[in-house]
């Protein structure tokens, strides 16, 4: 018997032999399952006699109709929400500045290891609902800029709105696609880099909760005197004993950091 079948918690299968000849036997002894065992069981007996399968497999068949029938969409979370909510609004500067081509900027979804790069610029998109700058930095190379480049930190706090304001995920998403809308083959690529972001267009009724910005975006330099962990940092503390250091994830607070939107450091700092 297949492992699919052996595995179930609440139904049993066995083989047995009478008169020279094989039975499969599926039963459950679980009173809250009988309705749904019994459409199983109808389901499984019409594969059998009307499409000719055999038994094991039309057991089997079912079993993986209804698997799939009761499988959950695998929905963002709402740290993942966030996160995209504020790149897509960082997304949304660029375009209204430099138009769809700006879209090249975004190279996060294509695996870069930083959310943007424009020229020899990078920039790293950090979101949160906390109500003050304290960012998660996953892995020791996530403020390492890439070579030849330069690297900041654009911080991004957002919280409940008043009545009739705020934007949602899904909201952006539509803004940012009307703006690229002038560019049929850009609409595509935001498209496929909003999937590879975890987004479904068929999941749009699941984000409609609404934020707003807590304070201007704000923009820190990630320079020597960036309180960063990186591997570098930890040779130079740890010296060879640094290789036994798997991974590592922390908050770091960059109050009194920041460059604010409108500020002369964000226009040094930030293209538009």
């Amino acid at each position: 018997l297949p492992s699919e079948i052996l595995r179930l918690a609440f139904i049993t299968a066995r083989l047995f032999y009478r008169d020279d000849r094989t039975f499969l036997e599926v039963a459950t002894t679980c009173p809250s399952i009988h309705r749904a065992f019994y459409m199983f069981a109808v389901a499984v007996a019409d594969r059998i006699l009307l499409d000719k399968n055999k038994p094991v497999n039309a057991v089997a068949l079912e079993l993986k109709c209804f698997a799939e029938m009761l499988e959950e969409k695998p929905l963002l979370s709402i740290e993942r929400q966030l996160g995209l909510l504020g790149e897509l609004l960082v997304l949304e500067r660029l375009l209204a500045k430099r138009g769809p081509d700006s879209l090249e900027a975004w190279v996060g979804p294509s695996g870069e290891p930083h959310d943007f790069r424009i020229n020899s610029q990078e920039f790293e998109v950090k979101t949160t609902a906390s109500t003050h700058r304290i960012h998660m930095v996953n892995g020791t190379e996530q403020l390492v800029p890439s070579k030849a480049c330069t690297l900041s930190l654009i911080s991004i706090l957002l919280g409940p709105p008043g009545q009739g304001q705020g934007v949602s995920l899904t909201e952006k998403v539509d803004a940012v696609g009307k703006m690229l809308a002038p560019a049929p083959a850009r609409v595509q690529q935001f498209c496929d880099r909003l999937m590879a972001c975890g987004f479904r267009d068929t999941d749009n009724l699941h984000y409609n909760r609404k934020f707003a910005l807590r304070r201007p975006m704000a923009i820190i330099p990630v320079d020597a005197k960036f309180p960063a962990i990186t591997r570098l940092t930890i040779e130079k503390s740890l010296g060879a004993s640094a290789v036994r250091i798997e991974s590592l994830n922390y908050e770091v607070n960059v109050e009194g950091l920041e460059n604010e939107d409108g500020s002369p450091g964000w226009a040094r700092l930030f293209p538009v």
